[in-house]
């Protein structure tokens, strides 16, 4: 396999067979993990999409299916309207973490903290809510977590990422997620949105994680949603050449758009498009700036790139 490619897509995909449009019941979507952690790319996905309200009932079925090896899970909770109300329902969720067996379950890595909806755009309101979730962790074994926070539009996140970027020096391990796709068109980020949050985060020096929409190595129609969808290959390329400094700002949305799958280029000493080349060394660095991307599968990415003759031993 190729090493570039190897490095490029390491960890990439954390499973989310439960959320459309895949819509998994719960056990289907663990008897899918667990099938595709034994297939020839397995190093490719990261961890197993889960609502953190429904712990227990994970928890239950892996005992009662045989826990054949530890898994890492990615919580989805918060939301809703008020900061009271998100606070509420943060309580609620977590209650059951303060007594779960975490030496013989499996272990959570990170929490997706969607922000209500309600809340105002302002750094101290963003604290205000860091904080009260902080706190409510502490309490629990949660406190190793890597906190994503999603909000609602594009000036929210400017002011939250700036947040995020001065609480860098404390103990929590924090980073931004987006939203890219979903079940209507107004869920998909166009090439300029996206390229100005990978520039945000760039800027800002903080990792992120994306989640919907990226099933597909390169940009294509969405028939269900008249959506142009993003492709990934162009997204993890234009994160890395930017942070190798390498790829000028302004020539993001450029790579973002690029269908062209020949401008992609896969070497054993790394990647280049369109003359603009990336060590495997600045490929893994490149990484630790874009974790994952949650997708409901993990067979539609792998199919997509054997057309492309990408997967070829």
């Amino acid at each position: 396999m190729n090493a570039a490619l190897d490095y490029l897509l390491k960890t990439v995909i954390d499973y989310a067979g439960l959320f459309p449009p895949a819509d998994l019941n719960l056990a289907e979507a663990i008897n899918t993990f667990s099938a595709d952690l034994k297939g020839t790319y397995r190093a490719w996905l990261r961890h197993f999409i889960l609502p953190a309200a429904r712990i227990t009932e994970f928890d239950s079925l892996r005992e009662k299916h045989g826990r054949d090896s530890q898994w890492t899970l990615s919580l989805i909770m918060g939301g809703g309207e008020s900061l009271h109300d998100w606070q509420t329902s943060l309580e609620d969720v977590l209650e059951p973490f303060a007594t779960r067996d975490v030496k013989h379950t499996d272990r959570v890595r990170v929490l997706e903290i969607a922000l209500p909806l309600g809340i105002a755009a302002d750094a101290p309101s963003f604290t205000q809510a860091i904080e009260s979730l902080e706190r409510q962790l502490a309490a629990t074994p949660l406190i190793d977590c890597t906190l994503f926070f999603e909000t609602s539009s594009a000036d929210h996140r400017r002011i939250l990422a700036e947040v995020l970027a001065a609480r860098k020096s404390q103990k929590w391990k924090l980073g931004l997620k987006l939203r890219t796709g979903g079940l209507t068109r107004d869920h998909f980020p166009s090439f300029e949105q996206l390229a100005d949050f990978i520039r945000l985060c760039h800027s800002l020096d903080i990792p992120w994680k994306a989640t919907a929409g990226l099933h597909h190595p390169l940009p294509i129609d969405c028939k269900q949603t008249d959506a142009k969808m993003h492709g990934f290959l162009n997204l993890l390329f234009a994160v890395i050449l930017l942070e190798g400094n390498s790829l000028a700002g302004d020539q993001v949305e450029n790579l973002l758009t690029d269908q062209n799958p020949d401008h992609f280029v896969f070497r054993e000493t790394g990647i280049e498009w369109m003359g603009i080349t990336a060590s495997v060394e600045q490929v893994q660095l490149g990484r630790e700036r874009f974790l994952s991307f949650g997708s409901c599968s993990f067979a539609e990415p792998l199919e997509d790139l054997a057309a492309l003759g990408l997967l070829r031993d």
